[in-house]
């Protein structure tokens, strides 16, 4: 009993951080935020500068920064640590965010990626530590964190919109184990969004289900053989 306990530990420690991560910037708000652009995502016009909320946002995640740094309440590593988890739950609720908008034009998608790239580029160490330096001004920049990989794993998503419908299934099929159920269909639901064949959307939905099925078929067996066949 005792080794399993600790062996849950990890796990515990980095949801209890995420969720505190995600209720510290909001994360419902934000959410509702992106929602809440909608006929901008539905236009046709190209937007020439990001939406205010990836502002508001990298505003935030600076200032929280500012107080863990200043307080000196948490150790260097701790500190590096919940910073990362931050940055995390930032790009994980931009995902979510996009992933819930079910019309989106070409020029929509295009303005996501800018909202990204506008919170890629806030959370530069520099730029952090300049956005406080009034407020903290002794300081250091946060660590680098998980800011590129982050970025390259909701790009990706934004990006598989332009793909072809079937190449997007395949997409769906080889990274199914990275995205959310709900995050897949979601590129589904919205490519259909201009078909008048409901059969299209229908088709794809079952398509999807399916490759997530399968996965949770090999995790059960998984599971099983664990149970059983561990000494």
């Amino acid at each position: 009993y005792a080794k399993a306990t600790v062996s849950v530990l990890p796990n515990l420690v980095t949801q209890a951080t995420r969720i505190t991560s995600v209720n510290s910037i909001s994360g419902r708000e934000l959410i509702f935020q992106i929602m809440c652009c909608g006929r901008v995502w539905e236009g046709h016009n190209m937007q020439e500068q990001s939406n205010s909320y990836v502002d508001d946002l990298c505003e935030k995640l600076a200032l929280i920064w500012g107080y863990l740094s200043d307080s000196m309440r948490l150790s260097p590593p701790a500190l590096q640590y919940v910073w990362d988890q931050l940055v995390r739950s930032a790009f994980f609720l931009l995902l979510e965010g996009f992933s819930k908008v079910r019309n989106c034009s070409t020029e929509g998608r295009s303005l996501m990626s800018m909202d990204l790239a506008t919170l890629f580029h806030g959370l530069i160490p520099e730029t952090v530590q300049a956005e406080v330096v009034d407020d903290y001004p002794t300081i250091s920049a946060p660590p680098h964190a998980c800011r590129e990989e982050m970025m390259r794993y909701v790009d990706t998503f934004v990006k598989v919109f332009y793909f072809p419908y079937q190449d997007i299934i395949d997409w769906i099929e080889d990274n199914s184990g990275d995205y959310h159920l709900d995050h897949s269909l979601s590129l589904i639901t919205s490519k259909s969004a201009g078909s008048k064949d409901k059969r299209f959307t229908v088709d794809g939905k079952k398509s999807v289900a399916n490759i997530y099925d399968q996965i949770q078929q090999v995790i059960d067996n998984i599971l099983y053989l664990k149970k059983h066949f561990t000494l």
